[in-house]
């Protein structure tokens, strides 16, 4: 059975027997040679080629909106990796580990909580001192109104502490899981472009 080519230089039509599909031939109005391939398999391919770019051009778009925000959040972008480690190579462009955190505030806000529950510590054993002291010089008469107090001062001290405590565990988690977050996706975006490529 015959199929209808046509030639990739001079893109005149003919016909050529089946069993040359993939091959190599003459075009009989030019005389160059090229790969018999039915208009199908031209336009599918032209198609896939097409695709190609347009994915190419979303994450050309995706990695300048990443540097906008990047720009826009006041904070110079790292080198790429390929650079800062002189590797030689743009294959690895977006991924870049010794980056800042994107999330500073979220880590100075666990500090600050941190900070807060050590003080809140402090301010449970000067409580109990001042109370000691209170009964000691006499102004406490009763032992179990003092025990009471101390108790009660504890209680509200050592949970305040864990309140503050977790919750500045949970700020440094948060800026952990954005920061590998933001790593994965820096890796994905390369992995895409080498695959693209």
């Amino acid at each position: 059975m015959a199929l209808k080519a046509s030639c990739a230089h001079c893109k005149k039509t003919f016909s050529a027997p089946d069993e040359y599909r993939g091959r190599k031939v003459e075009c009989p109005s030019c005389g160059r040679r090229f790969v018999v391939r039915t208009d199908q398999e031209i336009q599918a391919e032209a198609d896939q080629e097409e695709s190609l770019k347009r994915k190419r051009d979303e994450d050309r778009d995706k990695l300048a909106l990443i540097e906008r925000m990047q720009a826009r959040g006041g904070k110079r972008p790292g080198r790429p990796y390929y650079e800062e480690f002189q590797t030689g190579s743009e294959g690895v462009r977006n991924y870049n580990p010794r980056a800042p955190s994107r999330f500073l505030r979220f880590r100075n806000l666990s500090d600050f909580l941190v900070l807060g529950a050590y003080v809140e510590l402090l301010l449970v054993a000067l409580g109990v001192g001042l109370l000691v002291y209170l009964w000691i010089s006499g102004i406490l008469e009763s032992a179990s109104v003092l025990l009471v107090l101390i108790v009660g001062w504890l209680v509200v001290g050592v949970g305040l502490y864990l309140f503050f405590k977790y919750l500045g565990e949970l700020a440094f988690l948060l800026a952990d899981i954005g920061d590998q977050q933001n790593d994965v996706v820096q890796l994905l975006l390369d992995v895409r472009e080498n695959t693209d490529a």
